[in-house]
């Protein structure tokens, strides 16, 4: 991982350093609260030779003692001057338990040496100090060599009493907070860092692109709720549905020289929205007046026909087993030009039905009959569906999940349709966060004029599906003059429905309960920005 991406991580994460940083200098702050104060109460001694001569001799003299001051200082801390102290003060400690809270120190080239006696008491760190003091005084004369007169030749001063302390010396809340700061600081990067690590997710579009090797032709925000629908039926003038006709204006690029587009709309794990993103982009392509169909070749999770609201009894898989044609099962989605071929029964051979000669003069047929067919899919992930459609149309349109789908995944899935002989014509980010929703140009008003679109929902997704499915949908076969059937009577004639111990998960994110504002009279309100 370069420097780049570690700088994405913490913009991402910024705020789990944040939280990590508070939480330490809290915690500091806490244990300080919580440590029983300890006070420290110094007394310092003098030491120095009894006899005086010459200047040689005072040099000499004074020379040996600093030498000697290593030996006073552990001569502070040893049974001889201590075990006098705890008998005085009537201490219930050890010689070495009185030991480990004593320090002693010589500051460097001087004959002082200081006792520092740590306690919970103030008065008692005082006592302690002063008595060591004392003691390990009368011990040093004791012990000192005699001079000729058979006195001692080192004399000891107490030049400093203890003076009972007034603050604690411990703990320092100032430098507990101060150390919590800056490692909880510590601890959350290396949070967001192994996060960013093993975190193997695609969370943004330099990833994708850099992963999947190929452009980027589309952004499509993250809705709102659990139950996203069809945005450009439900609010076609947010942002969501800005970013579908931006992906239909992307694709006239990628896909130049082709007045009769097919493309397959794939992914790489289930629930990533493809189905959804097919059917809005279908959608988006009607728009503009073209001759548009979306196929479900879905045919082991098919969802098209549940997000449109049509009959999904009869359909490919009708056709590709001869049980009926064409022109019977396709159904159109509103009043304009966009129709739909379902999946109809689920078979027990998808991969073999979708392989065949059928099927490939069936996609030849479509494209001169239509500017623009769209294909759903099963995700490459899981079965080779969408590598065998792909080699047979345009290309292929890969939808990642900035939430779901893993770099790796997405790299097996670009590396089986490139195999396969397929074109990857671009991927598609899905679920992004909507930063620029506040700064949207359009109002979510109902459109004047919508070029054969369905009418936005007013109500309950399944109940329009009921709806529509009661009145019957319009088909080409009805505009025919001698139709063989409709989509209903197929439906009759269904394949031998097959239950495999493989089965996806549900790939599709449910339109139910999605209630869209009341129809406008009038033009609708814009406003500038």
């Amino acid at each position: 991982m370069n420097s780049k991406k570690y700088g994405q991580a913490f913009r991402r994460f910024w705020y789990v350093v944040v939280i990590a940083t508070i939480v330490g200098a809290i915690a500091g702050y806490g244990l300080s609260q919580l440590a029983t104060p300890v006070y420290t109460a110094t007394s310092s001694l003098y030491f120095s030779l009894s006899f005086a001569g010459t200047a040689t001799d005072l040099s000499q003299g004074a020379t040996y003692t600093q030498n000697q001051m290593l030996s006073f200082a552990q001569l502070a801390e040893s049974p001889a001057v201590l075990q006098p102290v705890i008998d005085d003060l009537k201490l219930a400690e050890t010689p070495s338990q009185l030991a480990n809270a004593i320090t002693v120190s010589t500051p460097q080239n001087t004959v002082i040496l200081q006792i520092a006696v740590a306690d919970t008491s103030p008065k008692q760190a005082a006592a302690i100090a002063n008595a060591v003091a004392a003691n390990l005084g009368s011990t040093v004369e004791q012990i000192a060599p005699k001079g000729a007169t058979g006195k001692t030749t080192v004399t000891v001063r107490v030049i400093a009493r203890a003076p009972v302390p007034q603050f604690a010396s411990a703990p320092n809340t100032r430098l507990n907070v101060l150390s919590g700061l800056l490692l909880g600081l510590i601890i959350g990067a290396l949070i967001v860092v192994l996060r960013e690590t093993f975190d193997t997710r695609v969370h943004n579009a330099e990833t994708a692109v850099e992963v999947a090797k190929a452009p980027l032709v589309g952004s499509i925000p993250r809705e709102r709720g659990s139950n996203p629908g069809l945005v450009l039926i439900d609010a076609p003038l947010t942002v969501g549905a800005e970013a579908y006709r931006q992906l239909r204006s992307n694709l006239e690029f990628v896909t130049l020289g082709s007045p009769n587009r097919a493309i397959v709309v794939t992914s790489s794990v289930p629930g990533e929205g493809k189905s959804m993103i097919s059917s809005n982009l279908a959608l988006a392509l009607a728009e503009t007046g073209q001759r548009v169909l979306l196929i479900d070749a879905d045919l082991r999770r098919p969802m098209i026909a549940s997000y449109s609201g049509l009959t999904g009894g009869a359909g490919l898989t009708s056709v590709l087993a001869g049980r009926a044609e064409f022109d019977e099962v396709v159904q159109s989605w509103g009043d304009g030009d966009l129709h739909v071929l379902a999946a109809g029964p689920i078979p027990p051979n998808p991969s073999e039905l979708l392989s065949s000669r059928k099927m490939a003069d069936l996609l030849a047929r479509l494209r001169t009959e239509y500017d623009t067919v769209v294909i759903d899919t099963a995700p490459l992930g899981s079965v080779a569906d969408a590598s065998i459609l792909a080699r047979q149309v345009d290309g292929a349109l890969v939808v990642v999940d900035r939430t779901q789908v893993r770099r790796q995944q997405l790299a097996q899935t670009i590396d089986s349709l490139e195999k396969s002989g397929a074109a990857v014509l671009g991927i598609v980010l899905n679920r992004i966060h909507n930063r620029s929703q506040r700064g949207a140009y359009y109002v979510t008003e109902t459109p004047s004029r919508r070029i054969g679109l369905p009418a936005r929902k007013t109500g309950d997704h399944e109940a329009a599906a009921k709806a529509a499915a009661k009145s019957g949908a319009k088909t080409s076969a009805e505009r025919t003059k001698s139709p063989r059937t409709t989509p209903q009577q197929a439906e009759g004639e269904q394949l031998e429905p097959v239950a495999t111990g493989a089965d996806e998960p549900d790939i599709a994110e449910a339109a139910a309960g999605t209630a869209s504002e009341p129809e406008s009279s009038g033009d609708p309100a814009r406003t500038t920005s």
